[in-house]
């Protein structure tokens, strides 16, 4: 599967967009930059391209369950921040279902901005920290 992932980020995807980790948990893909709508879980129509290479990617992990965090960058509202991550954790597998990924494999779960990676004070930190995981549990 990590060589599927790897081969779809090279084959398409900008550098950068979706990065592959290899953790205890299983093998995690971190959707960076993912384009939603302003304060909303709706995502845009210009990510439907790569929700369907991540799809063909976890149609392999036959027997695998799917774990899908979101994350949102730090803005002071915890419960708000909290609310749109799990939304936006929910979106994302609705549109891999919609994609052919049986929704019986999908846990989903929402961190708010309690796990950031970059720094809140700056537009690219925010950026970064605004993300979605989603790791093919072993």
């Amino acid at each position: 599967i990590k060589t599927a992932v790897e081969t779809t980020n090279k084959s398409g995807t900008k550098k950068n967009e979706i990065t592959v980790k290899e953790t205890d948990a299983g093998i995690m893909l971190t959707i960076e930059n993912l384009k939603f709508k302003a304060d909303s879980s709706e995502l845009l129509p210009g990510e439907n391209e790569r929700i369907a290479k991540i799809a063909e990617v976890l149609k392999q992990a036959k027997d695998q369950m799917i774990l899908v965090e979101g994350h949102t960058a730090s803005t002071g509202n915890v419960k708000g921040e909290q609310q749109l991550s799990v939304e936006r954790a929910n979106a994302i597998k609705d549109a891999l279902v919609k994609c052919g990924v049986s929704k019986d494999k999908f846990i989903c779960k929402g961190h708010g901005g309690t796990k950031p990676v970059a720094d809140n004070k700056t537009p690219e930190g925010k950026a970064k920290n605004r993300r979605v995981e989603i790791t093919i549990l072993d």
